[in-house]
């Protein structure tokens, strides 16, 4: 629902609505029109609030985790909405990991989306890894996972 290409080739200062309403592949109805625009208002405002370019990709990385949390039903479209309104009013931040010394050695560039993966990972070989899962909700609470 939340088209990534508008986001990659942005700051975050000049992404409009009408970005990712180019984006939509499908036909929407005027009532799902009118929650989609709110909801990709509230992703502009989000975006207006990190002018850093590291903040700003981070950003679009939760945002694509996100995505894929709504889309595999984790993640309500409720929750999604109050969470980005919430960073558009500072009132929220990304959340913030130290990940080398959490994993050791990590790739650059490696983001909450891979930590996401690699916590998935870990509990598919160990359901019972009480720390991936511990881990793992307490990055969804971070996301707006309720």
């Amino acid at each position: 629902m939340l088209a990534h290409a508008p986001l990659l080739y942005d700051d975050g200062q000049h992404i409009q609505v009408e970005d990712y309403m180019e984006g939509l592949e499908v036909e929407l109805t005027q009532e799902t029109r009118r929650a989609v625009i709110e909801l990709y208002e509230l992703a502009v405002k989000a975006c207006r609030c990190f002018t850093d370019s590291y903040a700003y990709e981070q950003l679009q990385d939760v945002l694509g985790l996100q995505a894929e949390l709504w889309q595999e039903g984790v993640l309500t479209l409720q929750d999604w909405m109050y969470w980005l309104k919430q960073i558009g009013e500072g009132q929220q931040v990304l959340p913030k990991y130290d990940f080398a010394a959490m994993l050791g050695e990590l790739p650059e560039g490696y983001m909450i989306h891979d930590f996401h993966d690699e916590l998935l990972y870990r509990l598919e070989q160990n359901c019972a890894d009480a720390w991936a899962g511990e881990e793992r909700s307490r990055l969804y609470a971070s996301l707006g996972v309720k």
